[in-house]
């Protein structure tokens, strides 16, 4: 059964509308409970290793569709409810949101934890915040990580210095020998345009207040508290799901793929939640909606204080709606399960662009086949271009892809029509004020060396870019005396070959067919893995490289008791099958007769 907008009845007023809307978010506590314990269960037993992921960062991305930091979150939460009952029953009685229960956990303790409950049920979660906050005990010092200790970047360029801007990026990695977030890669970028330049230092702007800046206009002096005069639209009982109740039983007996079914059930079971309240959300907000409560009562508020997730969500969920308008497969594919929340927030930005053509239900299709990894590259690629081809990645000056064929000619000149090479990009990045202040300066030099090269008025992005061909110089040259790079990793872009692995580092040349085996030294029966892939799951069984490298691969993941492997891949991070059938669709499905019953029907 598959999962449309019929699965919450049509309303029209405004009480219907918010009504039906704090009923489905009641039933997300339930499913985050079971969420929880089984990411803890996963955690603790690290069953994500004999599936042959090496980090919870890989597994939560490509299996499951969250972050790594999610899943921590929910297992921290999880353990700290065995501790604290009467939050535990607050939760499952839809007494408070997850989002307070997350708050309420870090700081509670037996003793006192109704009086965090009581609390909680009359503070905004803005307010919550800050008495958590101010409870927290001081811990050993440490480097402060919010808005006071950052600032952000902005630098505007051209479509070409963004796509140079994704080339140093992975050479940074490369470089690092570990994946790098997109602040991290400036820090290196930026050290290595300093390494040969004299540097100026910068004046350091004054500091902005980045958590009143965030608080709105709700936090200044004679402005009306937006909660003040509204009911709680939460007060409503919790929804009896039975297809959550069975995602908790017997975890301590479930093997690793059992887990992961289970895990990857509950995220679809709340993706359907989700797919469920992003139209109601949409009506709600809309400018013809006649809202029940105070006018001034924004998006971030009504999400955060009535339906129990935060305003980041919301924004999401909205901009998945508004896309499945322009691409209806979209909508479908991310209700039933088909698309994980990583891939539909990464395809977003490309199917929402305003280019003519039936190409976005192949993209979806194609989200659908491939690794987050490789989704997030071609999308990056795509966007580049507008339109999808490939034609501005490879007129790159300094492509790593160094063998490579020549551009026909006719390609170069349909290129150049299709990009327009004064279209500006906006580059962003939230940086420690210590690595600001040097990108300042070093951007400052690289501009007044290209005066004095004879460009009268260089641009930020001008400049910007001369940092980064510097530092794509220098990583690319190679020292004589050095040793030479090992040709298969090389080859295979310094990083594991099995797809969705992030590793960098501990890599090694690996024979196809074992040498004792008749292998022969030749290139296509060589490829690179990492230490974990090699040593614990290839020669441990788990995994199985068949094929010839690079791009005649075929590989299986997740080997165990003597069945079929969990998931098949070819070369290029492409699925190609998938054993230990659950039926993931079939029961998420079988989630809607439940959902549609617990929802009261519209008059």
């Amino acid at each position: 059964m598959s999962i449309g907008v019929s699965v919450v009845p049509p309303v029209q007023s405004s009480e219907d509308s918010e009504t039906t809307l704090a009923h489905l978010s009641a039933a997300t506590g339930p499913l985050r409970h079971a969420l929880a314990a089984i990411a803890a269960r996963l955690l603790e037993t690290r069953a994500y290793e004999p599936l042959c992921y090496a980090r919870i960062g890989d597994y939560a991305r490509e299996r499951v569709g969250l972050s790594a930091r999610q899943l921590h979150d929910l297992a921290h939460v999880h353990r700290t409810l065995a501790a604290l009952p009467s939050l535990e029953r607050a939760l499952l009685g839809n007494e408070l949101p997850w989002s307070k229960v997350r708050l309420v956990a870090r700081v509670a303790t037996p003793a006192d934890e109704k009086a965090w409950i009581a609390r909680a049920r009359v503070l905004p979660i803005r307010r919550l915040e800050a008495a958590v906050r101010a409870s927290t005990p001081a811990g050993p010092p440490v480097e402060p990580d919010d808005g006071l200790a950052c600032t952000r970047l902005t630098v505007r360029c051209t479509l070409a210095v963004r796509e140079k801007w994704r080339l140093a990026h992975e050479m940074a990695e490369r470089v690092a020998g570990q994946r790098l977030r997109a602040d991290e890669a400036l820090e290196w970028v930026t050290a290595e345009a300093c390494s040969s330049a004299a540097i100026d230092p910068a004046p350091e702007p004054d500091p902005v207040d980045y958590e009143r800046w965030s608080a709105g206009a709700a936090d200044q002096e004679g402005a009306p508290d937006p909660l003040d005069d509204v009911g709680d639209a939460r007060a409503l009982p919790a929804l009896e799901l039975p297809a959550i109740a069975s995602l908790r039983d017997g975890l301590d007996e479930a093997d690793p793929i059992e887990l992961d079914r289970r895990l990857r059930l509950a995220v679809r079971l709340e993706q359907t939640l989700d797919a469920a309240i992003a139209p109601l959300l949409r009506i709600v907000t809309s400018a013809e909606y006649e809202w029940s409560g105070p006018s001034y009562l924004t998006l971030a508020t009504y999400a955060t204080e009535h339906l129990g997730m935060s305003a980041s969500k919301a924004r999401a969920l909205l901009r998945i709606e508004r896309a499945g308008d322009v691409c209806p497969e979209l909508r479908e594919a991310f209700r039933t399960g088909r698309l994980s929340w990583a891939k539909a927030q990464c395809l977003l930005s490309l199917l929402l662009l305003d280019v003519p053509g039936e190409w976005r239900p192949r993209w979806v299709a194609w989200a659908e086949r491939v690794t987050v990894r490789r989704l997030e590259a071609d999308v990056e690629r795509a966007l580049l271009l507008r339109a999808g081809t490939h034609f501005a990645w490879q007129r790159c000056k300094y492509h790593p892809e160094q063998a490579q064929d020549p551009i026909p000619e006719h390609e170069q000149q349909m290129c150049a029509e299709e990009i327009d090479t004064e279209a500006t990009e906006t580059l962003r990045w939230r940086v420690a004020r210590e690595v600001a202040g040097l990108f300042r300066a070093a951007h400052q030099t690289f501009r007044v060396q290209l005066q004095s090269c004879g460009l009268r008025h260089p641009s930020g992005g001008q400049a910007f870019e001369a940092m980064i061909d510097h530092a794509i110089v220098s990583w690319s040259r190679l020292d004589p005396d050095g040793p030479r790079p090992d040709p298969v990793i090389e080859r295979d872009g310094y990083r594991c070959a099995v797809p969705g692995c992030s590793s960098r580092r501990n890599l090694h040349d690996h024979h196809i067919v074992f040498r004792s085996a008749g292998g022969s030294n030749a290139p296509d029966n060589r490829i690179t893995l990492c230490a974990f892939h090699h040593h614990r799951c290839l020669h441990a069984g788990r995994l199985r490289v068949r094929g010839h490298a690079p791009d005649h691969l075929v590989f299986e993941l997740g080997v165990l008791g003597g069945e079929g492997p969990l998931a098949r891949y070819r070369s290029g991070d492409i699925a190609v099958g998938l054993h230990h059938a659950d039926n993931l669709s079939h029961r998420a499905g079988r989630f809607l007769p439940a959902l549609a019953a617990a929802v009261p029907a519209a008059p």
